[in-house]
């Protein structure tokens, strides 16, 4: 028996507008992975003008293979990313429905919040700390490509 195309993984990326720039780069590293297929990714930004937020981002956190937080200090300060976006991708992750993959862009303290028990990317080094963020970023590509094949 044949089974057809693997379907695209899809990715729900989750940032504070404070990190625009940063979740740029990070697609441009994506985008090698969606040109081959292996992901579709989502982002806000896709919602257009005068629609209901809601009414669009919840559909696709629902149905999201994985959760990827960009997380820095702004995320936490971010009510709707923090609150509604995060709850929902710890409730999938906890019926097995979704992995949530953070990434660190800037150093900070997760004691006692679920990222502090989750393996992140970059290990160990916060985006911003490596002294080549280039090579950040093509380390969590690496990574992320792996976690992906493996799924």
């Amino acid at each position: 028996m044949t089974t057809g195309p693997k379907q695209p993984i899809t990715l729900f990326l989750s940032y504070a507008q404070k990190d625009e720039a940063c979740k740029q780069e990070f697609e441009d590293y994506l985008a090698i992975l969606q040109h081959t297929q292996l992901i579709s990714s989502w982002v806000e930004r896709q919602v257009q003008p005068g629609t209901d937020w809601s009414q669009v981002i919840d559909p696709r956190l629902s149905t999201a293979d994985f959760f990827v937080p960009l997380v820095s200090p702004a995320l936490f300060a971010s009510g709707y990313c923090f609150g509604a976006e995060v709850h929902e991708a710890f409730e999938r992750s906890k019926a097995g429905k979704a992995r949530v993959i953070p990434i660190i862009l800037r150093s900070v303290d997760l004691t006692g919040h679920p990222f502090e028990k989750i393996v992140s990317l970059p290990r160990y080094l916060a985006v911003s700390s490596w002294p080549d963020q280039m090579a950040a970023w093509k380390n969590i590509d690496q990574e992320l490509r792996a976690v992906i094949e493996a799924y």
